[in-house]
């Protein structure tokens, strides 16, 4: 996915600009959810870095959980994000993965950041 600069950008430009990076990469998304989605999302005014990358799907995820097949496939994209990061911050997310995996298994409520981040 793209993670272009829009610093720029009136906020209603850089909202549409990332919610066609989305649609981009996941087709399945509507533009609604795709909007709700980058609305959550700050400025890309550097460059993209594993935080930034981890809080759009996170985000996506989390504009979506009443759809768990579209869940899993952007779950899958942060595992492999997570797994091929060579930065020492994606430790920072483990617990919220697993997390995810649980309500993937119907074994919990999608999680909300400010269970784990405070």
């Amino acid at each position: 996915m793209k993670y272009e600069y829009n610093g720029n950008l009136l906020e209603e430009d850089r909202i549409n600009l990332v919610a066609n990076e989305i649609i981009n990469k996941y087709p399945q998304i509507d533009i609604i959810k795709a909007k709700e989605a980058a609305m959550l999302e700050g400025k890309i005014s550097t460059n993209k870095d594993i935080e930034m990358e981890f809080n759009r799907l996170y985000n996506l995820m989390s504009v979506t959980n009443d759809n768990k097949e579209i869940v899993k496939l952007i779950y899958t994209d942060l595992i492999n994000l997570l797994t091929n990061s060579k930065d020492n911050k994606k430790f920072n997310y483990y617990s919220i993965v697993f997390e995810i995996a649980n309500y993937l298994n119907n074994e919990r409520e999608f999680p909300y950041l400010n269970e784990f981040f405070y």
